[in-house]
């Protein structure tokens, strides 16, 4: 199907050349007369063109071959002493009959017929136009003659360059070069002994015939010359091929260069070098094509090497592969799959066996294969190459390969940082102690390093990898002989746990005696660094456990042991699994609830304590799920922090809150709050900018919230992240003071508009005269500082009188109003309340 698919665009070509060659021989070719006598018979012409083209000069270029004639003499003598439709049929006819001759492809007897036919007639017509301004055989002719038959050489090499890149997909620059300087020059000396020849024969008949001694001398020297340096070629490529063999340092270097140069030197498409070990390994193949594929001592299908080298070695010369199909069912096979078409097979000899196979394949163009002439060379490269492959550069060449490939096969299966296995090798081994009668003998311990992210950010990366080591180092030595440790990926660990029964059992203890070993700290580098593990463990309750089910137990295990406190481990338990399944079930759903703006954004009204006047509303979250009911925020907002769904959740968050303000009043605030996440992306802050244009609020009515254990996570980043959203305008608070690490410094550095007394403090106001005194502390504080103050969680008239009596301004909670939907009446509540 590939050539065929590359022969049509041929046809197409060859039909539009016919059906333009036509137009112009009816419409004007047919009705030329001879421009000069005495005229010519049209069958003295045939035979000139039958004769030039039966002998053409063949010149090859790197993967095309042309043929070049000294038809241009007798199609100049034909346009000027024959009729228009006598040239013709006499220059189409010989070349016909030529061509059959030459027994050429269909394909490409049909192009040259066709492209003849064209020249012939464009030629025609431009030199009988140019003669009817001539009143007789003089330079307006001549020149017509020479630009006629320069202007048919452009044509020819078109067309030419068109067949190329229609069969081989281009044409490069120096070969465009070479075709159109060596026809100017064919063309120039042709034309040029026609119009000496024409003039003679006007002038005087007789002598004439003289002229076609130097034309034969010149033509037969030309030929001479051409094969002389096709000759030339040969050698040099030969030598050429010979020097990259014996000067390249691997034996893999010099196999590419040697296809490579046989590409260039053969035309073909596809080339490959086949080695046999002495040792009987795999045969070792180093191919190059079609196009830009490449192997380098590859393995390959024992039983088709070997049947390529029993017909290689069958035959005393190279072996003709014109019909791949025929080879053997094993070597028709392979070819079929490689796409070759036709080639050639050779032997590479070493002193007592035969060390490979040389194979070329698929020659460029529209040939149908190799010459008999291309299988001679072919076959002296090959006698070369085994000469230059000495016996023992390939054994060491195969040695250093198999070395080779145990390495790349150790670094496939181990963790380049720790040496241990990795999850594919981890994977590996699970799957295999699995097959049989695994139950109750095989157990998954997954092994997470508590808090590593923090080592990594404060003592750097280097340290980070020192510890892995450290701690890789530690769990090897731990465990039992027969274990298998790997490092499934950063830190997370993994232990194959094997044993004749009980093995939940010898896991646990395994997991115990692995948590004690780590009591002590872990040298990193000079730093001893205190390590925490948390452990989870899965074992084989059922003969047909899948590893993939193993793995996720064990995980699901580890999870457990965090949630539960870390420096511990827990065994998997159906019950865990349900638990992560919802997790996991409830992870999907909101982040499509987000996607598609399914949650609801409600606001509780920020007052003024005296009067009950909003000042401001928070923007609260909440998740109404179709078939859960209500989900309280205490459970998807954790969630969505663990899983980086906070990011796209505190932006709708944001722009809902910012919108709905905006078309509800033009003086309120509006609170939102800002989670680590979200502080530590980098793309806060034009997040921020964009809800602020988008929505077009003013950035002073925004107030954003963060706490102080934000703050103590990276103070200095979160302070000049602060100090950013303060440059747009925006205000900030700091909620939940008190609960802390609360510091004065915040108070002095932090560029904050509001602190927010914790509800803890609230609740204690009516009874707790320690609160009292710290709430009463923080509103001095606060306004010393120039700070406004509001008062979370009030929920009753006592903590009200409080808050009033200690000079606090502003204040929150459900004894003022709850948090209501965006529709509701947020101001009237908290005014009633207040004035009650």
């Amino acid at each position: 199907m590939g050539v065929i698919r590359k022969i049509e665009p041929i046809w197409g070509l060859i039909v539009a050349t016919s059906a333009i060659s036509a137009i112009l021989y009816f419409v004007f070719v047919r009705d030329f007369g001879a421009i000069q006598t005495p005229e010519i018979a049209w069958y003295v012409i045939a035979l000139l063109v039958l004769f030039t083209e039966r002998f053409p000069v063949e010149l090859e270029f790197r993967r095309s071959s042309h043929s070049f004639s000294l038809t241009d003499i007798p199609l100049s003598v034909a346009l000027v002493f024959t009729t228009g439709s006598h040239a013709f049929w006499a220059i189409v006819g010989g070349s016909l009959v030529a061509l059959l001759l030459r027994r050429m492809p269909l394909v490409k007897f049909c192009f040259n017929v066709a492209q003849l036919a064209l020249v012939t007639t464009v030629m025609l017509v431009v030199v009988h136009l140019a003669a009817q301004l001539d009143d007789d055989f003089g330079w307006l002719t001549w020149g017509s003659v020479l630009l006629a038959t320069q202007l048919g050489g452009v044509l020819t090499i078109a067309q030419i360059l068109a067949a190329i890149v229609l069969t081989e997909g281009h044409v490069s620059r120096d070969q465009v070069r070479q075709m159109f300087g060596m026809d100017f020059v064919v063309t120039l000396t042709g034309t040029a002994m026609a119009l000496v020849s024409s003039i003679l024969w006007i002038e005087r008949p007789g002598a004439a015939p003289l002229l076609a001694i130097p034309i034969l001398v010149a033509f037969m020297g030309y030929r001479a010359y051409v094969h002389e340096r096709q000759g030339h070629e040969k050698v040099k490529f030969l030598y050429e091929a010979n020097r990259t063999l014996s000067e390249s340092p691997e034996v893999a270097i010099a196999l590419e260069g040697l296809l490579e140069r046989a590409l260039e030197a053969f035309r073909a498409e596809q080339a490959e070098v086949i080695l046999f070990a002495g040792d009987g390994g795999a045969p070792l193949r180093t191919g190059l094509g079609p196009g830009s594929a490449r192997e380098a001592m590859t393995p390959m299908n024992r039983e088709a090497a070997n049947a390529l080298r029993d017909l290689a070695e069958r035959s005393e010369t190279a072996v003709a592969l014109t019909d791949p199909l025929s080879a053997g069912e094993e070597i028709a096979v392979y070819l079929s799959e490689r796409g070759v078409r036709h080639g050639m097979l050779g032997v590479l000899r070493g002193e007592d066996r035969v060390i490979g196979t040389l194979m070329l394949a698929n020659r460029f163009g529209l040939a149908r294969g190799f010459t008999d002439g291309d299988r001679a060379l072919f076959e002296t490269l090959a006698a070369n190459a085994s000469a230059a492959l000495q016996f023992d550069r390939l054994e060491q060449a195969v040695t250093e390969l198999r070395d080779l490939q145990d390495q790349l096969t150790h670094q496939a299966h181990h963790d380049p940082l720790t040496g241990l296995a990795n999850r594919a090798l981890f994977s590996q081994r699970v799957r295999e102690a699995l097959e049989g009668n695994a139950a109750d003998k095989v157990a998954v311990m997954f092994i997470d390093l508590d808090d590593f992210k923090g080592v990594n950010d404060t003592l750097g990366h280097a340290i980070g990898d020192e510890l892995l080591r450290g701690v890789a180092s530690r769990l090897v030595r731990s465990v039992h002989q027969q274990d298998v440790v790997a490092r499934l990926g950063g830190d997370e660990f993994a232990v194959l746990v094997q044993r004749d029964s009980a093995v939940e059992q010898g896991a646990v203890e395994l997991a115990e005696r692995t948590l004690t070993a780590f009591l002590g700290p872990v040298q990193a580098g000079d730093k001893p660094l205190n390590v925490s593990l948390s452990i989870g463990i899965a074992a084989t309750q059922q003969p047909r456990t899948l590893v993939d089910e193993l793995l996720r137990d064990a995980d699901v295990a580890m999870y457990e042991a965090k949630e539960g406190g870390k420096r511990r481990f827990a065994v998997f338990t159906p019950a865990m699994r349900d638990s992560i399944v919802r997790r996991h079930d409830l992870k999907e759903e909101l982040a499509e609830a987000i996607s598609n703006r399914d949650l609801m954004v409600q606001y509780q009204p920020i007052v003024d304590i005296q009067t009950g006047e909003a000042i401001s509303v928070e923007a609260l979250v909440r998740w109404n799920h179709s078939d859960r009911g209500r989900i309280p925020p205490m459970e998807f907002i954790p969630l969505a922090e663990d899983t980086g769904l906070i990011v796209p959740l505190g932006r709708y968050v944001l722009e809902e809150a910012c919108a709905s303000v905006v078309q509800r009043s033009h003086t309120l605030q509006v609170q939102v709050n800002l989670s680590a996440i979200e502080l530590e992306h980098p793309d806060l802050i034009q997040t921020i900018t964009d809800v602020l244009e988008r929505t077009g609020i003013a950035p002073g009515r925004l107030v954003l919230e963060v706490t102080e254990t934000l703050l103590v996570k990276d103070a200095e980043r979160g302070a000049a992240t602060l100090q950013q959203l303060r440059d747009l305008g925006v205000q900030l608070a700091l909620d939940d003071f008190g609960t802390g690490y609360s510091s004065l410094s915040y108070l002095r550095n932090l560029p904050l508009d509001t602190l927010k007394i914790a509800r803890e403090f609230v609740e204690g106001l009516a009874f707790s005269d320690h609160d009292a005194a710290f709430v009463r502390l923080i509103v001095g504080l606060a306004k010393t500082v120039g700070l406004k103050v509001v008062a979370e969680g009030i929920e009753t008239r006592a903590q009200l009188d409080m808050l009033r009596e200690i000079g606090c301004d502003l204040g929150q909670g459900y004894y003022f109003a709850a948090p209501m939907d965006v529709d509701a009446d947020w101001e009237s509540a908290p005014v009633a309340a207040a004035l009650v």
